[in-house]
């Protein structure tokens, strides 16, 4: 997540009723060393002003890792199960359906979980390198693209967000960009080996990222 986007999605819930929020599932979390540690601002931004107006947030991931508080699949029934019994009652997916082969399912199971009074607050790249985690389908949507994948709710609020450039996100988090350069895995639904990195990665040395923010609500 870029810092930019969090604070766009954190204005969202800050002006928001507790009641409306609260207990929040933040899908995909990953860990408390990756929100915390990693790139702060996502805490900072996000969650941390939450849980000051009192509210609760809950991390799932398929990790079973620190800071991840129920470890299953969201496409798995007892993962769901288990998320049901904690009465949550809006739901965080942040730069996730763009690693998902299957969006209209998952999209259509997150709406699922969304409590009748409660919000789905999203974002998807819709300008970013190609970042596979383990794949990365390239899903670049539009605010309207994104929105149509969830047509029994209505947008509350949207922007596609500006979040600076490559050397932004390279210097908030080194280790991790090296990483990720010296092994970036491959595409989605693809055999062939990826593009060399001057190929993919060059563009966006002057490009500047954008991700496409939703709030969305039952209509």
């Amino acid at each position: 997540m870029l810092k930019p986007e969090a604070q766009w999605l954190g204005h969202q819930l800050d002006v928001l009723e507790l009641s409306r929020v609260s207990p929040l599932l933040n899908v995909g979390s990953s860990t408390r060393y990756f929100r915390e540690v990693q790139q702060p601002w996502i805490d900072e931004e996000l969650f941390a002003p939450l849980r000051r107006r009192g509210g609760t947030v809950l991390h799932q991931d398929l990790k079973p890792e620190e800071g991840v508080d129920v470890v299953g699949d969201l496409m798995d029934p007892d993962c769901v199960a288990r998320l049901a019994a904690l009465g949550t009652r809006s739901v965080c997916c942040t730069s996730v359906l763009e690693h998902v082969e299957d969006r209209v399912a998952f999209a259509r199971r997150l709406s699922e979980l969304v409590a009748p009074e409660g919000v789905l607050v999203l974002s998807v790249p819709h300008a970013f390198p190609w970042h596979p985690d383990p794949i990365d389908t390239l899903f670049r949507p539009t605010v309207a693209e994104l929105a149509g994948l969830f047509p029994n709710m209505r947008v509350r609020a949207s922007e596609v967000v500006p979040c600076g450039r490559l050397l932004d996100l390279v210097a908030s988090d080194v280790p991790g960009a090296v990483r990720r350069l010296l092994n970036p895995g491959r595409g989605a639904g693809t055999g062939a080996p990826r593009a060399p990195l001057w190929q993919w990665l060059w563009p966006w040395l002057v490009r500047p990222f954008k991700l496409t923010c939703v709030v969305l609500e039952h209509g």
